[in-house]
């Protein structure tokens, strides 16, 4: 099995960024801490299974993992992540 057909992008998991995040996250900028690739979260690639795993589209180093809990959301960070202040 060849490892495109493992992932998506980013882009599926905008609405739970959006809710976590409260603001819209794709467009975010993100440089990887492993080769120091900037690029959007939503190009970053999507794993699915026990949770949620974003890697660097560059390297394939984590960026982050999600894990949907029934009463909250757990999220780990790696990386600089650039998010812009939602407008009031």
């Amino acid at each position: 099995m060849e490892s495109d057909s493992l992932h998506t992008d980013g882009n599926e998991i905008a609405g739970l960024l959006q809710e976590v995040f409260v603001a819209e996250v794709t467009a975010a900028g993100r440089v990887c801490q492993s080769c120091g690739l900037d690029s959007q979260i939503g190009a970053h690639r999507l794993y699915k299974g026990a949770g949620l795993v974003l890697r660097c589209p560059g390297c394939g180093d984590l960026a982050a993992v999600v894990a949907v809990l029934p009463d909250r959301n757990v999220i780990s960070l790696r990386g600089t992540w650039s998010l812009a202040r939602p407008s009031e």
